[in-house]
């Protein structure tokens, strides 16, 4: 099937001359595209302008020298896709485009020579106001079509997601507000379950930045051969099973938007001068490619490893520390908290909503219980906590250093069989719930944090009959 006949234009004019070899066609030709109306630029496969006309030229503000070789994105504006047409990406039919204060539709379509794309072009209108207006009417001041890579990275965060009643996580708080305000990198650090992805989510929703991509890659996921090719993207056969056309990396998917830096700790050293380097020249290089190109993204990483002493063991590069610590959200661990209960009935109330059923009010013994837990999976593990506790009723908290000394052989006795040892304990434990509550089986269901009903079946399940009446 030929490019035509699945709906992509093709241009096959003279024009491929300036991609392939940058020599000037006929002055008429030339002469002729500089009086037409509308804007017109053409860039080779790499993104850099070889035409560029007289029209665009003006309402850039400078001369046909100031634009030629300079990256579409660095010269015309950051949002341009028309250097991902030139690679392979999707035509874009209709973009809404600020220039120089100037709002153009635009149309960028790629440019074939001997079936192949040597390039792609670039056309903006600015007089036809009934297409401008069908525009807004079709995409609300967004893009009516947009280039494939950059679909589905969108943030996802409302600002009642942040639970928050104490003191460190009013500061967390504001840590987010004055993050949001800047367009420097920032650190998020914190134990795993802490909420670290939230936060990342925060900054960038509440940022000028809100409405562009919010890409997320983490680090410790990614096999360390393939992390560079992930983060920077590669030139088509750069390497075995490579596409043919290449691939953009996370950075220019990120472009004018947030690139989200998960597990910023596990990222391989030979990596991280890379990264430093696309971090302080808001440019990258693809693996098995020659130019750079510029982009402009706002770094946010996050970890749960302390990367200052990894700086000192060696494991991490001490520069690229620097350059991410300028802004930094220090998220408290769950125990640390002093607003659980206030975090419990907010967690419970969006459950709640979400599921469409309604969980029973909590015991004052099982809110004890609740305090008195370690969390060693922070609020991850409050939330599914709660989840078993909407769906059955009962709160059962994980505690795997209880069971497993639960499980444990007696030292002293002779060894017995796992099933045999296990009907001991909880016999054990449920009659030390029944001693303390005075015999209540109501109050010993509570203690052991169980319905009455499961109370009677374990009883009886444990040949401790007498006790059920």
């Amino acid at each position: 099937m030929t490019e035509k006949e699945k709906g992509h234009p093709i241009i096959s004019m003279p024009i491929p001359h300036w991609f392939t070899s940058g020599q000037d066609e006929s002055s008429f030709f030339r002469s002729l595209l500089d009086h037409v109306s509308d804007c017109l630029v053409a860039v080779d496969v790499n993104g850099r302008i070889v035409f560029i006309n007289g029209p665009y030229c003006r309402l850039l503000g400078g001369n046909e020298e100031d634009f030629i070789g300079r990256h579409v994105t660095a010269a015309i504006s950051p949002e341009s896709p028309l250097h991902l047409v030139a690679q392979g990406s999707s035509v874009v039919v209709a973009q809404l485009l600020e220039v120089r204060g100037h709002r153009l539709i635009t149309r960028q379509v790629p440019v074939y020579q001997d079936g192949r794309i040597v390039g792609a072009v670039g056309m903006a209108l600015f007089s036809n106001l009934g297409l401008l207006k069908k525009a807004y009417a079709l995409a609300s001041d967004r893009s009516v079509a947009v280039e494939n890579h950059n679909s589905g990275w969108v943030a996802r965060f409302r600002e009642s997601d942040l639970f928050g009643h104490c003191p460190r996580m009013e500061g967390v708080t504001r840590g987010i507000h004055t993050a949001a305000r800047n367009a420097l990198p920032v650190l998020i650090q914190g134990e795993t379950g802490t909420g670290k992805e939230l936060v990342a989510n925060a900054i960038h929703t509440l940022s000028e930045r809100a409405d562009r991509p919010f890409v997320w890659v983490n680090c410790a996921s990614i096999p360390e051969n393939l992390i560079d090719a992930e983060l920077f993207g590669y030139e088509g056969g750069a390497f075995t099973g490579a596409r043919t056309r290449g691939k953009p990396g996370k950075f220019e998917i990120a472009n004018g938007g947030t690139l989200f830096l998960d597990e910023i700790g596990d990222m391989p050293m030979n990596l991280q001068a890379s990264l430093l380097r696309a971090i302080n020249d808001q440019q990258i290089v693809r693996v098995g490619g020659l130019v750079p190109v510029p982009v402009d993204v706002r770094v946010v990483c996050a970890t749960h490893r302390p990367l200052a002493r990894l700086v000192k063991e060696g494991q991490f590069r001490q520069d690229l520390f620097y350059r991410l610590n300028i802004l930094r959200v220090q998220l408290p661990a769950l125990r640390e908290r002093e607003d659980l209960l206030f975090l419990v009935e907010q967690l419970l109330a969006r459950l709640t909503r979400q599921h469409g059923r309604a969980a029973r009010d909590l015991s004052r013994v099982e809110i004890e219980r609740l305090r008195a837990h370690s969390w060693p999976g922070n609020v991850r593990e409050l939330e599914a906590v709660l989840m078993r506790f909407l769906v059955s009723g009962e709160l059962e908290l994980d505690d795997a250093s209880s069971q497993m000394d639960a499980a444990a052989p007696d030292q002293d006795g002779p060894f017995v069989p796992l099933h045999e040892h296990l009907q001991r304990e909880k016999a054990k434990h449920m009659q030390r719930a029944l001693t303390s509550a005075n015999g209540d089986k109501d109050g010993a269901a509570d203690l052991l944090g169980v319905s009455r009903s499961t109370l009677y079946r374990e009883l009886k399940d444990i040949g401790q009959e007498s006790q059920v009446p």
